[in-house]
């Protein structure tokens, strides 16, 4: 099962996509996240991607985990309704629609906060909901390439491409979107008023640059500087011809590693430079390096920083994490039987809770819990939800 830390905190999600993931973040800590999906397909996260299991996207078999669906047509004011009557009864409001999109459900921020001023009402979007972009319609990339994370790379035609990197914006939005919701769950709980809290993918990329923002405001030149030319702060490749990371900068480092590799003199005659400037440039040393890396394979450099107390560790590729013995000692995944996706495998979550242990229960098809929450939470009975489900509105 998932943590207990949001035990009793009720959550209604309306969002597609890569705002999925809040809920994710807020369901994995023990909430009940009830995702608010429209009739009869909801989110589309399930059947896009080239990622799928059984027909499945494996975003959505993660980012939906933990939550429970119901499908509300709030197109419909019966449909709004319903979702008020849910709001009353919420903690927590997720708008992870685009801008403007709630408030056509009857679902912003000031409708919900009349039925319920407790309520912390999160709007989490690519643009935000103020500035020139508001409207701009984007996806994944555009953050990071707002924010200078996905610069381009030339094809050989001589055309721009997307470059190959791991997504910032559209990951990291959520986890700050997490932790304003928590704290504003604090203060209500205390003071018995809400917030209205907004988050933007756009924004959260552009925070990834803020080392190199600060610089560039003060005008400081080479805010981040480029390794390349790093000697004792780089990858070298090993004996079995895998790669590995050394991070000798500090002079104590560096005498350890000398010391470990029956080296002394490299330490004696390389270890004036400042420990900052990695020994920028000193190709003499990163050949001498190089052919000492060599004599070992990757793990048994990974056993001699260990031993002898040398930064550095393994350098992989996501598949070859898998297999690596400390990445399997954390408990970093977890199974779970879903009814269409069948035994899945997953990754959970980074957080560790003493007493507890991670699972997930299965996201959840369109409408899946409609039923249980129309009746459960508010009280409809079976000819009820019949009659509702008979007239398309759930």
């Amino acid at each position: 099962m998932a943590y207990t830390l949001l035990g009793g905190v009720r959550v209604l999600e309306m969002a597609l996509l890569a705002p999925d993931l809040l809920g994710m973040h807020l369901a994995d800590l023990g909430a009940e996240v009830i995702k608010i999906e429209q009739p009869p397909d909801g989110d589309y996260l399930r059947a896009v991607g080239g990622r799928k299991l059984a027909g499945l996207n494996l975003m959505h078999l993660r980012w939906n985990r933990g939550k429970k669906s119901v499908t509300l047509d709030l197109k419909r004011a019966e449909g709004q309704r319903l979702l008020h009557r849910l709001a009353a009864t919420a903690d927590v409001f997720i708008d992870g629609l685009r801008q403007g999109a709630a408030a056509r459900c009857a679902a912003d921020y000031e409708r919900l906060r009349a039925v319920n001023p407790r309520l912390v009402y999160c709007t989490l979007s690519g643009a935000g909901t103020s500035g020139p972009y508001a409207a701009l319609a984007t996806h994944g990339v555009a953050y990071d390439a707002f924010a200078g994370l996905a610069p381009p790379v030339t094809h050989a035609d001589g055309s721009p491409r997307i470059p190959s990197y791991t997504p910032v914006g559209m990951l990291a939005a959520p986890l700050h979107a997490a932790l304003a919701v928590c704290a504003a769950l604090v203060q209500a709980r205390a003071t018995g008023r809400g917030r209205l809290l907004e988050v933007a993918e756009l924004d959260v990329a552009a925070a990834w640059q803020a080392e190199h923002l600060d610089a560039a405001l003060n005008g400081v030149v080479s805010a981040i500087p480029d390794m390349i030319p790093a000697v004792r702060y780089q990858y070298y490749r090993t004996a079995d011809d895998r790669v590995v990371l050394l991070q000798a900068s500090e002079r104590k480092f560096w005498r350890n590693f000398c010391t470990a590799v029956g080296r002394p003199d490299l330490f004696e005659a390389k270890s004036g430079r400042p420990a900052g400037d990695h020994a920028r440039g000193d190709e003499a040393l990163r050949a001498e390096l190089a052919a000492i890396f060599r004599t070992r394979t990757r793990a048994e450099w990974i056993a001699l920083f260990i031993a002898h107390d040398v930064p550095g560790g393994p350098v992989y590729t996501a598949d070859e994490l898998l297999e690596d013995p400390h990445f399997r000692a954390r408990e970093l995944l977890f199974a779970q039987d879903h009814p269409v996706a069948g035994h899945v495998r997953l990754f959970g979550t980074p957080v560790k809770v003493d007493g507890e242990r991670f699972a997930a229960t299965p996201a959840p098809a369109p409408g899946e819990h409609t039923a249980e929450v129309l009746g459960g939470t508010l009280g409809l009975s079976a000819a009820e939800i019949e009659r509702l489900r008979a007239e398309g509105v759930v």
